[in-house]
C-alpha cells in the first residue's frame, strides 16, 4: 500500500469512527427508562358514575402493585399516575393529554365509561400512544379497529347480543323469541349479532321491539311481545326501562316464560330486585354476566380477599374485578415485548395475547384486526334472593352480525 493510500484510508477510518460517536442513540420512547414504566391510569373517582370506574381502578393499581412486588417487568418497576375522569368526554381528553404531554406516560390505561372513551381515541391514534381501556366496553371504541386502543375486556354489545341468544337456544330450548332492545347504538349492536346468531341456529324471533332508553311506559311494546306468545323472552334494555319491563312481564302473566336480561340490565342484582318489587316477576328470570362465577362467587374470592388486603376500609362493589383484566393484559404484553420494549412493540405484544385472567367467563384474545378482548358470558337464574349458575359458559365468535 503506499503512503497515500494509507492515509486516506486512515483518514477515512477515523471519519466513520467520529461519525459513529457523534450519532446520537436512539432514544427511549417517553415513560421508560432503566428502572420503570410510566403508566397513566384513570376512571370516574368521583360524581354519579364513580361506581363504575373506583373499585376498578383500585383493583388495577392492586395489580400493578402485586407485579412490583414481584421485581416489576424485566427488572423495570411500575410507576402509576392516577387521574379522575368524572366520565366526561371532555375530562377524558384533557386527563389524556396531561398524562402524555405532561407526566411522559408510557401508555393510557383507562375508561369506564365507553362514550368518555372513544373521545381521547383521535389524541391518541394522533400521538400514537397506546391506550387500554379499563372496564369500558361500548363496541363504539373498538369496532372498527384502531391500532392504538384496546378494550372491551367486560364484552361489546355484540358479545352480549350473541352470548345472549345462543343462551336462550341451547339452555332455555327456546324456539320462539321475543327480542327488546334500545332504538340506540348499543340496541343496534347488539340486536344484529342476536339476530344473526337466530338465523345461524335455525330459530324464529317472533316479536322485535325497539325501545327509547328513555321509555316510562312500556305497556305497549309489552302487549306486543304478549301476543306474539314467545317461549323465551330476552330483554336488553338498560336499568331503568329492564325494571318496568319485567314488572309489565308479571302482570301480564307471563311469568312461565323464562326472561333473560342482560347484563346492563342488572348491574346490581338486589337493587333490580327491589326495584321490582314483585318475587312472582323473578320466578323464572336469568341474567348475563362476563364474569367466571357469580359476583361474590368462589373462583371471585381470591380478587376480593387482596382487594381487602390492600384497601381494608372499604368493601369492593360489584364492578371491582372488572378492572383486574386490562391491566393483567397491559403486564402480560410488557412481559411478551421483552426488555427492549417500546410503544409500537407494545402493541405487536398485545395483538398476540391469548391468556386466561381468571377472573373472566373466557379468555382475552386480541388480533392485528381484533381490538375487542373478550367474548363471552356466564348466564345465573336469580329469583330475588338466591343466585344459581346456569351450566357452562356462551361464546360470540367474532363475526355473525358484524
Amino acid at each position: 500500500m503506499t503512503r497515500g493510500a494509507f492515509i486516506r484510508g486512515t483518514l477515512l477510518g477515523c471519519a466513520a469512527l467520529i461519525g459513529g460517536l457523534a450519532a446520537p442513540a436512539t432514544a427511549a420512547d417517553p415513560g421508560i427508562t432503566d428502572t420503570e414504566i410510566v403508566i397513566g391510569l384513570f376512571a370516574p373517582m368521583s360524581g354519579q358514575l364513580a361506581a363504575f370506574g373506583f373499585d376498578p381502578l383500585q383493583a388495577a393499581k392492586m395489580w400493578y402493585e402485586e407485579v412490583n412486588k414481584k421485581g416489576g417487568i424485566h427488572g423495570r418497576k411500575l410507576k402509576v399516575i392516577v387521574e379522575d375522569d368524572k366520565c366526561n368526554p371532555t375530562e377524558v381528553v384533557a386527563v389524556v393529554k396531561k398524562f402524555v404531554t405532561v407526566d411522559k406516560t408510557f401508555i393510557v390505561h383507562g375508561g369506564s365509561c365507553s362514550a368518555a372513551a372513544v373521545a381521547a381515541q383521535e389524541f391518541v391514534t394522533r400521538e400514537k400512544v397506546p391506550h387500554i381501556m379499563l372496564n369500558a366496553a361500548g363496541d363504539a371504541a373498538v369496532i372498527p379497529p384502531t391500532r392504538y386502543v384496546f378494550g372491551a375486556f367486560a364484552g361489546t354489545q355484540r358479545t352480549v347480543g350473541g352470548t345472549i341468544m345462543e343462551f336462550a337456544i341451547k339452555e332455555l330450548k327456546g324456539k320462539r323469541i321475543a327480542y327488546i332492545a334500545h332504538d340506540d347504538d348499543f340496541g343496534n349492536a347488539n340486536w344484529a349479532t342476536a339476530k344473526a346468531v337466530a338465523a345461524k341456529m335455525g330459530v324464529e324471533v317472533v316479536a322485535v321491539e325497539r325501545i327509547s332508553p328513555r321509555i316510562t311506559d312500556v305497556t305497549a311494546p309489552m302487549l306486543k311481545v304478549r301476543a306474539a306468545n314467545p317461549d323465551v323472552i330476552i330483554n336488553t334494555a338498560y336499568p331503568a326501562p329492564a325494571v318496568l319491563i319485567t314488572q309489565k312481564y308479571a302482570e301480564y302473566g307471563m311469568t312461565k316464560t323464562p326472561i333473560v336480561v342482560a347484563v346492563q340490565g342488572i348491574p346490581l342484582p338486589a337493587v333490580f330486585a327491589k326495584n321490582v318489587g314483585n318475587d312472582a316477576a323473578l320466578a323464572n328470570l336469568y341474567y348475563g354476566s362476563p364474569l367466571n362465577d357469580l359476583t361474590d362467587g368462589p373462583k371471585q374470592q381470591k380478587w376480593i380477599q387482596l382487594y381487602k388486603q390492600y384497601y381494608p376500609d372499604r368493601n369492593p362493589g360489584a364492578f371491582m374485578t372488572y378492572g383486574l383484566p386490562s391491566a393483567m393484559a397491559i403486564t402480560a404484553a410488557l412481559e411478551k415485548a421483552g426488555k427492549g420494549v417500546t410503544r409500537e412493540t407494545f402493541i405487536d405484544a398485545l395483538e398476540t395475547l391469548n391468556f386466561d385472567t381468571g377472573v373472566l367467563a373466557g379468555p382475552i384474545a386480541f388480533a392485528k384486526d381484533r381490538r375487542d378482548g373478550h367474548r363471552a358470558s356466564i348466564f345465573i337464574k336469580f329469583d330475588g334472593k338466591t343466585h344459581k349458575l346456569a351450566p357452562g359458559a356462551y361464546f360470540w365468535n367474532g363475526k355473525d352480525g358484524m
